[in-house]
């Protein structure tokens, strides 16, 4: 009698959870700015207001999202944390400035990318849990082309991030829109000090092509 009593215990602490865990408790905050050691920080208050994308240079564009989980410790004597969350991708849609989406020749618009960031769950009534995921934003390959062709000089990303909880979750942030500055030859500095080091071509990081 005693095992089935836990068991229903166990069943209503699951099934109470699926009420509790609503999309919004994993959001993505901030896109940080790697410093010269090309580390990036959770925590870190440098980041970013906008990207820049040297379209002369045949790079993806990298993203660094500071992601945050408001999702709070859930342990119990007979079971273990399951608000853990591991987020593993980003859904993202290149958008024109106006929310339209651009002709990109066919390619997949909007496209699923791989990501990697544990995130614990915190304390009722405390901040929420910062981590950070690193992704391409958007590939060099076929997508950098298809907007050169397209010669607009921004575009934006709606990023959502998703992941699992460590008790079977799926999460799903709403959406984080990055506006990205296309430029060509804008990052090409070969008198620099520091040139081609952590994402040459992009954001604040120059280049140098001899």
């Amino acid at each position: 009698m005693r095992r089935i009593i836990l068991m229903a215990m166990v069943l209503a602490v699951t099934v109470a959870g699926c009420n509790r865990f609503p999309d919004n408790g994993l959001q993505i905050s901030a896109n940080l700015l790697p410093d010269d050691a090309c580390i990036v920080d959770p925590e870190q208050e440098e980041r970013l207001l906008g990207g820049l994308w040297d379209t002369n240079i045949a790079s993806d564009y990298a993203i660094a999202l500071q992601l945050q989980s408001y999702l709070i410790t859930n342990a119990l004597e007979f079971q273990g944390e399951q608000n853990n969350i591991q987020v593993d991708n980003y859904d993202i849609t290149i958008l024109l400035p106006d929310g339209s989406k651009p002709d990109l020749g066919g390619l997949t618009n909007p496209y699923r990318v791989r990501t990697s960031a544990f995130i614990p769950a915190g304390e009722a009534g405390g901040d929420p849990i910062p981590g950070v995921g690193f992704a391409t934003g958007i590939p060099a390959e076929d997508y950098q082309a298809a907007l050169v062709a397209l010669g607009v000089n921004e575009v934006v990303l709606s990023i959502r991030a998703g992941g699992t909880t460590f008790g079977g979750f799926s999460q799903r942030s709403a959406a984080f829109n990055w506006p990205v500055t296309l430029c060509a030859g804008c990052l090409s500095d070969c008198a620099a000090e520091e040139v081609n080091v952590c994402l040459p071509g992009q954001d604040v990081w120059v280049y140098c092509i001899p």
